[in-house]
């Protein structure tokens, strides 16, 4: 499908710190951001960055240097991206739930001069700051006290193609890369979400997703471009939801599939007192759509994208259907390809491939990873490892990821990196993961397959405190089943097991971690 872009879309933007600019010109006292007990105004957010470019600057950041940063939800997050970006250095987000292997992993591939985090996000990385030679600032007292004095020198104003940040992305057949994107990404699909879902000056956008994803950097963008705010939680609470929305004056909101689901288990509030009209996200299940279009009549749009684009299909309001992404008014062309690399006609299903119409709105590349760059663009197309079709109205529809990886709230699970871990568990010789459908959100559960060692004896509950000290909190898996060697089908070739013939169906020999965790609560006096 070509690609096009809505009326009044304006892309060939700069960066996020160009786009605070010219904000805090037209209007430094427009309300930015909004929490539990506080807000910010433009004005106030721009005076606040340029105090952290001063701290970071008197720390020794200079331009280049990367930059980890391990941060709660709150109006400091953004902050320090701009301030990164106003010194010429650049920003690696970390996950904060990362653990074990692939924290050390992230931390070598990015190998950053600084890192930037949270009281509560440093007790992991002591055991790899000394090796790899980081500099670990605690931003928790440092943001209190010697950032918050007056700002000293400029900033730098980024040329849209420089590089901005370094944004982990999941691995597939190997470990999690670092998806490069540049200044102009961010603006430019900020302008996008604001054309695509009718974004107003005065709105208020509610988030309780980590900040650590492209997302929320888009939607700050979006917000400086549409004079719309952005009121945040910490973290998600379904029970909390419309209490949140309400005491914000959230006008529309942001969610993934299981989030959908557990905020519909919920009574609303009477209609009159609500203000929401309308929910951006994807997935969106079923019984999504039956609880806030057909109950509240508050309209639910979808879109479709990855770390390295954004958005690139959307719904709009005036074209969309239940259970479809979107359609290519973000200026991409997408098309679904064969294995062989032929398009494929509607209603075929394939992979899904894309590439833009205009400049900075993909990745720059992999960092580090030539090989994985070349490897994703082929033919003049991005190969996004995503299965879909496009249906006789020109909507994209998801199938499912032709990739190695699991989907689980809102996260993509490198099943190699789980792997990987649960490997270094003792008694483990061998582990499998594979995504089980949650009847819940319509997403994934993780379950894994293990080998024993020859005379090793199983014991759940502590394989799961493992799990749980090692994964972060959202890949632990759900589900093991304990196979002997020979029981598993193998490659002739490479002798791995062959994760495509492993059952997905519970049977009596499957150990639920819910009910192991439960028994365990309940043993306590």
């Amino acid at each position: 499908m070509r690609g096009q872009f809505l009326p009044g879309t304006v892309v060939g933007r700069r960066s996020l710190l160009h786009e605070l600019a010219q904000a805090e010109r037209i209007g430094g006292d427009r309300l930015l951001f909004r929490w539990a007990n506080g807000e910010e105004s433009v004005g106030k957010f721009a005076q606040r960055v340029r105090r952290y470019a001063t701290g970071l600057r008197k720390l020794g950041v200079r331009a280049g240097d990367r930059v980890a940063t391990l941060a709660l939800p709150s109006v400091r997050y953004p902050a320090l991206w701009c301030a990164i970006a106003g010194l010429d250095a650049i920003e690696v987000p970390i996950n904060s739930q990362l653990r074990g292997p692939i924290l050390e992993h992230v931390l070598r591939d990015a190998d950053p001069q600084w890192v930037l985090g949270e009281s509560a996000f440093l007790e992991p990385l002591e055991q790899f700051g000394s090796t790899l030679g980081l500099q670990i600032i605690n931003i928790s007292g440092a943001l209190e006290s010697d950032w918050l004095k007056e700002p000293e020198g400029e900033l730098h104003d980024p040329e849209a193609s420089e590089t901005a940040a370094i944004v982990y992305t999941s691995g597939t057949t190997g470990p999690s890369k670092g998806v490069v994107l540049a200044h102009g990404y961010f603006p430019n699909f900020g302008e996008l979400w604001h054309r695509a879902f009718n974004v107003q000056p005065g709105e208020v956008f509610y988030f309780a997703q980590p900040f650590f994803h492209v997302d929320i950097r888009v939607i700050v963008a979006m917000c400086l471009i549409s004079r719309s705010a952005l009121a945040f939680a910490p973290k998600f609470s379904a029970s909390r939801f419309w209490f949140d929305v309400q005491a914000m004056g959230a006008t529309w909101f942001g969610a993934v599939g299981a989030m959908f689901s557990a905020i519909a288990k919920h009574d609303p509030p009477p209609s009159s007192q609500i203000k929401l009209t309308r929910g951006i996200g994807a997935p969106i299940p079923e019984d999504a759509y039956a609880y806030f279009e057909d109950q509240l009549d508050i309209d639910l749009l979808c879109l479709y994208g990855q770390t390295e684009a954004d958005g690139v299909v959307f719904d709009t309001a005036d074209r969309r259907d239940r259970g479809a992404c979107g359609w290519t008014c973000g200026g991409f062309d997408v098309e679904i390809h064969s294995p062989d690399g032929r398009a494929m006609s509607t209603g075929e299903t394939g992979e899904i491939v894309y590439r833009p119409l205009v400049p900075n709105m993909m990745l720059k590349g992999y960092w580090r990873r030539d090989d994985a760059t070349v490897a994703s663009f082929r033919d003049m197309w991005f190969h996004s490892g995503d299965l879909g079709r496009f249906d006789d109205n020109g909507l994209l529809r998801f199938v499912g990821r032709a990739k190695d990886v699991i989907r689980r709230r809102g996260e993509n699970i490198s099943a190699y990196e789980v792997e990987l871990t649960i490997q270094g568990c003792d008694g483990v010789r061998e582990c499998a993961a594979v995504a089980v459908r949650d009847v819940i959100g319509d997403e994934d559960e993780v379950k894994v397959f293990l080998v024993l060692d020859d005379g090793a004896a199983f014991c759940a509950k502590q394989f799961f405190v493992y799990c749980r000290r090692m994964l972060p909190n959202y890949a632990v898996p759900r589900f093991v089943e304990i196979v002997s060697s020979d029981s598993a089908a193998r490659s002739a070739g490479t002798g791995a097991i062959q994760k495509h013939l492993l059952p997905r169906a519970n049977g009596p020999a499957v150990i639920d971690r819910q009910i192991v965790e439960s028994v365990e609560k309940q043993d306590i006096p």
